[in-house]
């Protein structure tokens, strides 16, 4: 950590607490996320979320009164994922089906599609949200950021459109889900103001944040951190090489001293920059998973 001053030093540990941020945050009061958590009843409401980000809410919003499995297991790409013959015969077994969507699931639309025309309960606590708090990729109003969980207010919005659809469906568990919420939006403002307080020593010409997909604008905008992503939103979508000259003189000029991998990315073109420009790879973010 020799390459560091005091302020980098405090935002360099604050983008790796960030790694571990919702994983702490939305786990809670229960427990580390594994793929299925099992509410112990026979006739719990089977709930089915595509990511792991939507399966922690589900579980903090539903406790013990809904079963939920995850269809992508940690470290899985969403953008990538293609579902397998065993993830549409999950998907016929749900009682509900929540879905992140705004293309997140880039590859898994048509599919998702396909079960709600087949009359399946399919829900997703994101689309809907008021446009005015959204990010849209280049000025591009067809293409919105769909890394909500990474703005408090945001994640915070569908843990209220869950728990009403929740109490739809479960409606004499209503007050339970809302005790839930409550107690869940109490933890997210806790973690929110931690942030605040960690970047106060750290000036606003030093809060740089690179990494290697552009996941983090949600998180950039509502703590006041510059975001540069090697890729666009969408790690389908490579970095050419003129991307890659831009970032090395970014760095150079801006005398950033670390990069930020993400788990769910490869991480070679993000190391190949940190030795051209002379930065160091300061630690693994987790992003989409």
């Amino acid at each position: 950590m020799k390459y560091f001053n005091y302020p980098q030093k405090n935002l360099c540990h604050f983008f790796l607490f960030l790694a571990a941020w919702f994983l702490h945050l939305l786990s809670t009061g229960c427990g580390i996320l594994e793929e299925v958590h099992s509410s112990g009843k026979d006739e719990a409401l089977q709930v089915l979320a595509t990511t792991t980000h939507l399966a922690d809410l589900a579980i903090q919003i539903g406790g013990n009164q809904i079963e939920v499995h995850a269809l992508m297991n940690p470290g899985v790409d969403p953008h990538s994922y293609r579902a397998s013959a065993q993830d549409i015969r999950r998907l016929h077994q749900a009682d509900l089906i929540l879905y992140h969507g705004l293309s997140l699931e880039g590859k898994m639309a048509q599919v998702l599609e396909g079960a709600r025309h087949r009359g399946k309960n399919i829900f997703s606590p994101c689309v809907g949200l008021p446009t005015e708090k959204l990010i849209f990729a280049g000025g591009n109003k067809a293409s919105i950021d769909p890394h909500l969980w990474f703005s408090p207010d945001l994640w915070l919005d569908c843990a209220r459109a869950l728990t009403y659809r929740l109490s739809q469906a479960l409606p004499e568990q209503g007050d339970t889900f809302r005790k839930n919420f409550l107690s869940f939006e109490s933890s997210v403002k806790e973690m929110d103001q931690w942030g605040r307080s960690i970047l106060k020593a750290v000036p606003l010409e030093k809060r740089i944040l690179i990494t290697s997909h552009d996941a983090f604008q949600y998180f950039g905008k509502h703590f006041q951190v510059q975001v540069v992503g090697l890729q666009g939103i969408n790690t389908m979508l490579e970095a050419g090489l003129a991307d890659r000259t831009n970032l090395v003189n970014f760095i150079k000029r801006h005398k950033s001293p670390a990069l930020f991998v993400e788990s769910s990315v490869n991480p070679k073109a993000l190391k190949e920059i940190a030795k051209e420009s002379g930065a160091v790879i300061g630690g693994t973010l987790f992003s989409d998973a």
